[in-house]
């Protein structure tokens, strides 16, 4: 998986993947993150949940590649979470905000409340602003 990642994304210098237990479970339900909440643009945008490949498989590195099309995040069914990024603490920053907002999103869900989401103009103009945010240099 991680070298078809590589292979397919030569903005990637690295992987991070994790089961960490709130993004898991979304991915364990079938279910993406939303853009709730600006931080989402450290991911390039919603979080994609993919369907499920046996791991270890070039099904589930397939899965993978199409998951991080135009992102540096995704959920893997019934999985974990893969992020990626110009260096190490780069796709770190990306899995850690991705659980952080799994958490937020399955407060939200858990106590009933709908997400508002942010428009695809102001998604844009936030990744935008990310692309020299702090904590993405290398």
């Amino acid at each position: 998986m991680h070298a078809a990642i590589y292979a397919a994304r030569p903005d990637a210098e690295a992987i991070v993947h994790t089961h960490s237990p709130r993004a898991t479970s979304l991915a364990c339900a079938g279910r993406g993150i939303p853009a709730f909440h600006y931080m989402i643009a450290l991911a390039g945008g919603d979080v994609r949940c993919m369907p499920y490949a046996t791991f270890g498989t070039a099904e589930l590195a397939e899965t993978a590649v199409r998951g991080l099309e135009g992102r540096r995040a995704t959920l893997l069914g019934n999985h974990g979470v893969i992020a990626i990024g110009g260096a190490l603490a780069e796709a770190h920053a990306v899995a850690i905000e991705v659980e952080n907002l799994a958490g937020e999103y399955l407060a939200m869900l858990s106590a009933g409340l709908e997400p508002r989401l942010l428009d695809d103009a102001e998604l844009a103009r936030v990744i935008e602003k990310f692309a020299d945010y702090g904590r993405l240099q290398r």
